[in-house]
């Protein structure tokens, strides 16, 4: 499913995930709400039990994993001929139970700092490689959830987001340029000393022309 979303970490799968619960919602096709939760979250656990998909790999994938993997991390989105493994396979039918499921799989993925399952098709994976499945996974999911009234609630979201975020670098990049200043010992010349130094130069500038014996 094309997604005009563009998840990267854990982070933003949760503030999507908040915009989802918070704003009227159906599904684009038969896929419901609760396997989409579901799947993401039994993806998330495997990842951090250690626990092996019910399918061993392939020796196909095992040749061409780390290449598939490369081919989704450059693309960012699944394709037709890089699909996601067991896909949905059925609706347990509790919504609410998975929306929790999944939101603590969130957290516990957060939280854990190893070791990592290895993946069904791209082999070993570190926290940082699994994060970007995740969120690549979360991106292609979530375009299943046609939502109603969502634009407006994103907008004021992104826009303090980003608006938070120049004011840091902003902020960041002065303390750098005064710290530089600093230990290079520079010093700037007050506007006193300046002046001095331009009327300084302007009369010895005349003092040089009126030396060259010119017409009394």
């Amino acid at each position: 499913m094309k997604s005009n979303l563009k998840l990267k970490t854990i982070d933003d799968i949760e503030r999507e995930l908040t915009i989802i619960l918070a704003c009227e919602r159906k599904q684009k096709s038969d896929i419901t709400l609760s396997q989409i939760f579901d799947f993401l979250a039994e993806s998330i656990e495997v990842s951090i039990q250690g626990i092996s998909y019910n399918k061993k790999r392939t020796t196909i994938n095992k040749l061409l994993g780390k290449y598939k993997f490369a081919k989704l991390i450059s693309t960012g989105n699944y394709t037709k001929a890089n699909q996601i493994p067991g896909f949905p396979p059925r609706d347990l039918g509790d919504a609410q139970a998975a929306e929790l499921r999944l939101k603590t799989s969130l957290t516990a993925f957060k939280l854990h700092s190893g070791p990592f399952a290895e993946h069904q098709v791209f082999g070993e994976l570190d926290k940082k490689q699994w994060e970007r499945v995740h969120s690549i996974l979360a991106t292609y999911l979530f375009g299943y959830i046609q939502l109603f009234g969502d634009e407006k609630l994103r907008f004021l979201k992104d826009r303090e987001n980003k608006k938070d975020k120049n004011f840091a670098e902003k902020k960041h990049h002065h303390h750098q340029g005064q710290k530089k200043k600093e230990d290079r010992g520079d010093t700037k010349p007050s506007g006193h000393n300046s002046r001095k130094w331009k009327n300084k130069k302007k009369f010895h500038y005349k003092g040089n022309k009126n030396q060259g014996g010119g017409p009394k």
